[in-house]
């Protein structure tokens, strides 16, 4: 399998991800944060299954929580992966289309976390059942995982969660 210079990107932007902002630097600030900052925030990582925009269930829940989020997660706490078809890998129309529905999606939103396209579908794995969203703690372990559309149980779970 070869890459494309678009796919390692989204590889070193992730793992830049990774690296600084899950450790606990301040990316808008480009400041360390207090020590006990680093452990009690909460990041999000959405994989968005293509899929899952003819679902209108899997939407409304997704938008329900995005909504619902604290103002930070938002704009700095979360990101997206779009990840498409297999039968889309190769088929740079069905992948324009994809990534202009997600713009409009975006858009349309109002979603203000940054949202990048799985060309070379790394991240397949974690959307078999559809998409799904990560909640990760301060050091970028994986502490749960919610497939959408959540029931209302799991989205109170969410939250608390999220808010201890």
């Amino acid at each position: 399998m070869t890459m494309k210079l678009g796919d390692w990107i989204i590889v070193l932007l992730f793992g830049c991800l990774v690296f600084f902002h899950f450790r606990g630097i301040d990316s808008a600030a480009g400041k360390d944060l207090p020590a006990g900052d680093v452990f009690d925030r909460k990041h999000l990582l959405f994989i968005i299954d293509f899929r899952d925009f003819s679902c209108m269930t899997c939407l409304d829940s997704f938008l329900g929580l995005y909504r619902q989020l604290p103002s930070r997660l938002k704009s700095s706490g979360a990101w997206g992966i779009l990840v498409l078809k297999e039968s889309e890998k190769d088929d740079t129309s069905a992948s324009w289309i994809a990534e202009k529905k997600l713009r409009g999606f975006v858009r349309a939103n109002r979603i203000t976390f940054p949202i990048l396209v799985d060309r070379e579908h790394i991240f397949k794995g974690m959307a078999e059942k559809g998409s799904c969203v990560l909640l990760l703690d301060g050091t970028g372990s994986c502490l749960h995982k919610y497939d959408f559309p959540l029931s209302g149980d799991q989205f109170e779970e969410f939250f608390r969660v999220l808010n201890n």
